[in-house]
């Protein structure tokens, strides 16, 4: 009886450390390789003008985040603004919540890219810089000459997992 309790406990010790060692497919390291604005805003398709990331990139800048199967990760920036943050993290289905803010995301097949879109809404805005309540660009316009109307804008962030 001893034996097979002991075999019991055995395979169960191993069962565990097998599920122990099981983590999704984000945990890991990914490095951001690809940032910009679509131009295809409202649907979030088309050319990725990567002007300003190609202009931060010139200047040392990247962006690192290790995601950790405990729900913690950490993220590194070099170059402007450089620095290191911790957060948590969280994954249900295909949404991805990272310091409280969760978006859908896209893992290629080979689980080795992800990609993350970002859409921001239309807005107006007064000389102020307040947002006004008008839901088009010609109502904000014709509120006053010293309204903006910022269009939506649709930008995406790819990162690839380090080996």
């Amino acid at each position: 009886m001893k034996n097979i309790l002991l075999a019991f406990f055995i395979i169960f010790i191993s069962c565990q450390d097998k599920k122990d060692e099981e983590s999704g497919p984000l945990v890991g390291t990914w490095k951001l390789i690809e940032m910009g604005k679509y131009t295809v805003s409202g649907k979030c398709s088309g050319d990725v003008d990567d002007e300003e990331y190609r202009g931060l990139k010139s200047q040392g800048f990247t962006l690192e985040l290790e995601l950790k199967k405990d729900g913690t990760g950490i993220e590194t920036r070099t170059g402007p603004d450089a620095g290191i943050e911790n957060f948590t993290w969280s994954q249900l289905g295909q949404t991805l919540c990272i310091k409280n803010a969760c978006v859908p995301y896209e893992l290629a097949a080979n689980e080795q890219t992800f990609r993350v879109n970002l859409k921001e809404d239309a807005y107006c805005i007064d000389e102020d810089y307040n947002i006004t309540g008008d839901d088009n660009k010609r109502a904000c316009e014709s509120s006053s000459t010293s309204n903006e109307w910022i269009p939506e804008v649709c930008t995406t962030e790819r990162y690839r997992k380090e080996l």
